[in-house]
């Protein structure tokens, strides 16, 4: 799993120790969630996301989620 967590974090301005501190973790946590060696619970996910002002779903960016490989579609008449 990779994160966009750094990317809205750094838009706030937010040091890893100011996130730390607005959804109750430790610093080394938002760390290893930077760096995707860390998967959260669903209530730190959407604590952080609150935190960054973003929904859930533009944080966590999933391996299955790659894009589908574009598909043709044949008409018949």
């Amino acid at each position: 799993m990779q994160t966009r967590i750094r990317e809205y974090r750094t838009r706030y301005s937010l040091t890893q120790e100011d996130l730390a501190q607005k959804t109750g973790v430790r610093r080394e946590t938002i760390v290893f969630l930077e760096q995707g060696k860390y998967n959260p619970s669903l209530r730190l996910a959407h604590d952080i996301a609150k935190a960054l002002h973003v929904p859930i779903d533009d944080l966590f960016i999933f391996e299955d989620d790659e894009p589908e490989p574009e598909r043709r579609v044949v008409l018949v008449d």
